[in-house]
């Protein structure tokens, strides 16, 4: 079901870019001290005066939006000092980044990290700064090391880092690694964000695991009711595992929310009411999103309409529409098919008019049309008309031997109904 994974995974998961809500890092309650140790042992450092005043003006230019001219000046700076190299470095590529001159940011970036002399809190932002751009140029296996590193360091227990080393881990297709990382992200989001349920999803649904697949998107389901697409993906991914009653009960209740809204969605509940033995609300159903417009009146779906109402048994709908179907592309097969629904009803008028069509349109197997005409005619004792039907059915070698037992039937009839054939 190859349409699953197209539909899933373009229409869901934001990867590569991925959107998440801000949140706070939490600092767990028996690593707070530690962090508190780590800040005052990287505190109490200070520019030089020379520096500070050069880092002054160009701050003020920054906060200017003059970025261009605060990037001249520390440009110009020939740090001596460890601590102040690691700080211009970090402005330098803080500045870069928001030009959008992600190499150049990484450069300085990474230099100030190297250095390792900057405040707690400053080193901590060098490292999540450097994750976060590796991840936005697609450099995943650099990414993973530097959120790793932003973790043992800080200490810190952001949704979002997780987030991203589980989609890190996707675009690497290391897709069991997924797991453990989104997991985290759910439990850490203070209100729920769907993305790490989705790469749940897409972890198993990419190992072919797809009874997990579908329990993931049953969590969705679950934790966003309210958002349409997830409940017709479920009914897609319980189709994929054979669960026709679980597809079909879902996809009722997206239909009464009122989520349908794509021919493939309709058709999708429409099969599930077929493969479940209730052919007639299939149909009803393609009705209903026909007349709405949804679905695009042409002769397929008019005929697959006709189809499934005839399977039905309500063969007046089916004439109906098999009648509607051939009429736009002058479809004999179609007429012959509505000829066949309206003999049983024994509209046998209307049958004669259906199959005369089939054999003015150029239908392939004439044979079994004349019979059809033979017997329509035959019963509406028409009986000459029912006899020249039959001598050309018997042409077809198709339907010869039964034409011939027919010809002995309609002349006996006729006669004693009183006419010579």
């Amino acid at each position: 079901m190859n349409n699953t994974l197209k539909l899933v995974l373009s229409a869901s998961l934001v990867l590569g870019a991925l959107v998440a809500p801000k949140a706070k890092a939490a600092v767990p309650a028996e690593k707070a001290e530690l962090v508190q140790q780590l800040k005052k042992q990287r505190g109490g450092k200070a520019l030089g005066p020379r520096i500070g005043k050069k880092v002054q003006k160009a701050f003020e230019l920054y906060s200017a939006d003059d970025i261009k001219g605060g990037l001249e000046i520390l440009l110009e700076v020939d740090a001596k000092d460890d601590f102040d190299k690691a700080y211009i470095d970090r402005f330098i590529g803080n500045m870069y980044a928001q030009e959008g001159q992600v190499d150049l940011a990484l450069k300085h970036l990474t230099s100030a990290k190297d250095i390792d002399e900057l405040p707690f809190d400053d080193h901590k932002g060098v490292l999540k700064l450097i994750a976060d751009l590796s991840i936005q140029e697609k450099k995943y296996e650099d990414a993973l090391v530097n959120y790793q590193a932003f973790l043992d360091f800080s200490h810190d227990e952001d949704p979002n880092v997780y987030l991203r080393i589980a989609n890190a881990h996707y675009e690497l297709k290391n897709y069991d690694a997924v797991l453990a990382p989104a997991r985290k992200a759910i439990t850490l989001y203070e209100k729920p964000n769907q993305n790490p349920y989705v790469l749940v999803m897409a972890s198993y649904y990419e190992r072919k695991m797809y009874p997990e697949a579908t329990k993931a998107v049953e969590d969705l389901v679950k934790t966003f009711p309210d958002n349409a697409k997830w409940w017709t993906q479920l009914g897609m991914f319980y189709m994929l595992t054979e669960d026709y009653q679980r597809g079909l009960s879902t996809m009722e209740v997206a239909h009464k929310q009122g989520f349908l809204t794509t021919q493939s969605q309709v058709k999708q509940l429409a099969q599930l009411y077929a493969s479940n033995g209730i052919p007639y609300k299939a149909a009803i159903i393609q009705d209903e999103f026909i007349a709405s417009g949804l679905i695009k009146k042409t002769e397929q779906t008019l005929s697959v309409m006709a189809s499934t109402y005839q399977n039905a048994k309500e063969y007046a709908k089916a004439a109906k529409y098999f009648g509607e179907a051939a009429k736009i592309e002058n479809d004999a097969d179609l007429y012959r098919k509505q000829g066949t629904a309206y003999m049983v009803m024994e509209r046998f008028d209307k049958a004669v008019e259906a199959f005369d069509k089939a054999l003015k349109f150029g239908i392939k197997r004439k044979g079994p049309v004349y019979m059809g005409i033979a017997e329509a005619q035959f019963y509406l004792e028409n009986w000459k008309e029912s006899y020249a039907a039959i001598q050309e059915a018997k042409k077809d070698k198709n339907s010869a031997k039964s034409a011939a037992g027919w010809e002995g039937y309609i002349k006996d009839t006729a006669s004693r109904k009183g006419t010579v054939l």
